[in-house]
């Protein structure tokens, strides 16, 4: 738009940073009706933590140091997968660095709540000093998440299959986790096929372009410039056509790896407190933790997760003390050791700047 002097207007911007701040709202807005609902259900609990801090007592903690060690394989196995994604595109690193940088990234996201963005920007600015493009980072962190969901998706059919052996899956269960599996499995392949065609791909890569220049111009910010989009995208395209020469069974097995042994290590964690919980309960209540945990706007599904934990483990016929017990213990190995760790790992990554 032409001023009366001729001179371009200045974008309004007012529109759309509207829109964003209603989106971010509502997103709070249906993770705090979320946390209301499970706080609710878990409500019966609350009668349950004296007999709680009974089992705590009378804990066997060799276990805890299994499930604490099963989680130090279990990442080991994401940073494997990783390892693996990195390895065709320009850049290297070591398996010891990416050790450090995944429980980094998984603090950031906390410390910084920003649907998970604050950790692919640490992450791309980590990457970046091993020579690494964001593009490379951003691909690989989504090809890993594909793969991690497929791992998913096999674990909570599994759990199915089990609970439909034992008669303990009604019409309605069955329909909500089909229905989730296809629609992961059909954005995946979708994906997948827009990224490898590179004429659609270049198509992507200048549409984003020019919108984000637009967006950089309104905020008086440097815009990329985009004599530089062909030579990114060919480097990004050689590496994406390299790593189709990595076995798919690597990365798949890694990714299996990673969510078998964080199972495990949660059923380490119902052991510990005298309860053997069946295999196809265990599967089918970590299928949905992971779900309730991607639908909080808080990060890393915190708060959320560790109350629907013990509801959705109660709700599938585990005594309410002991789905409290080791939902708690769990959550406190699975998520806070590992946020503190990288907290740990992230500061000694800057001192090395």
């Amino acid at each position: 738009m032409r001023s009366d002097h001729g001179n371009l207007a200045p974008v309004d911007t007012s529109l759309s940073s509207s829109h964003a701040l209603l989106s971010t709202w509502l997103k709070r807005l249906f993770a705090l009706l979320a946390f209301g609902v499970v706080v609710y259900l878990f409500w019966p609990l609350l009668r349950e933590l004296r007999n709680v801090a009974v089992l705590i007592k009378q804990a066997g903690w060799e276990w805890i140091g299994f499930a604490v060690l099963t989680q130090v394989i279990s990442y080991s196995c994401l940073a494997a997968l990783n390892y693996l994604l990195l390895q065709p595109f320009q850049g290297r690193i070591t398996f010891w660095q990416l050790m450090a940088l995944l429980p980094a990234m998984a603090f950031i996201e906390v410390a910084l709540p920003s649907g998970g963005l604050s950790g692919v920007i640490l992450r791309a600015r980590l990457l970046k000093r091993n020579a690494f493009s964001i593009e490379a980072s951003s691909f690989t962190l989504l090809m890993e998440s594909l793969y991690l969901a497929t791992a998913m998706i096999t674990a909570s059919v599994y759990g199915v299959w089990y609970l439909i052996q034992g008669r303990g899956l009604n019409l309605g269960r069955l329909a909500l986790l089909a229905s989730v599996t296809i629609s992961i499995v059909v954005v995946g392949l979708l994906f997948f096929r827009g990224v490898h065609d590179k004429k659609k791909g270049r198509r992507w890569a200048n549409w984003l372009a020019i919108r984000w220049n637009r967006i950089m111009k309104a905020l008086h910010r440097p815009v990329f410039r985009m004599e530089d989009l062909e030579a990114r995208l060919d480097n990004f395209y050689a590496g994406l056509y390299e790593m189709e020469r990595i076995p798919r069974g690597y990365l798949l097995g890694t990714a299996i790896g990673r969510v078998s042994l964080d199972i495990i290590s949660l059923g380490m964690c119902f052991i510990a407190f005298h309860y053997a919980i069946s295999p196809g309960i265990l599967l089918t209540g970590y299928g949905l933790m992971m779900i309730l945990s991607g639908l909080a706007a808080l990060p890393g599904g915190l708060g959320l997760a560790d109350v629907s934990l013990a509801v959705v483990f109660s709700r599938l016929g585990a005594p309410g003390a002991v789905a409290v017990a080791a939902a708690l213990t769990y959550r406190l190995i699975a998520f806070w050791l590992v946020r503190f760790v990288g907290f740990v790992s992230w500061q000694v990554m800057e001192m090395r700047i």
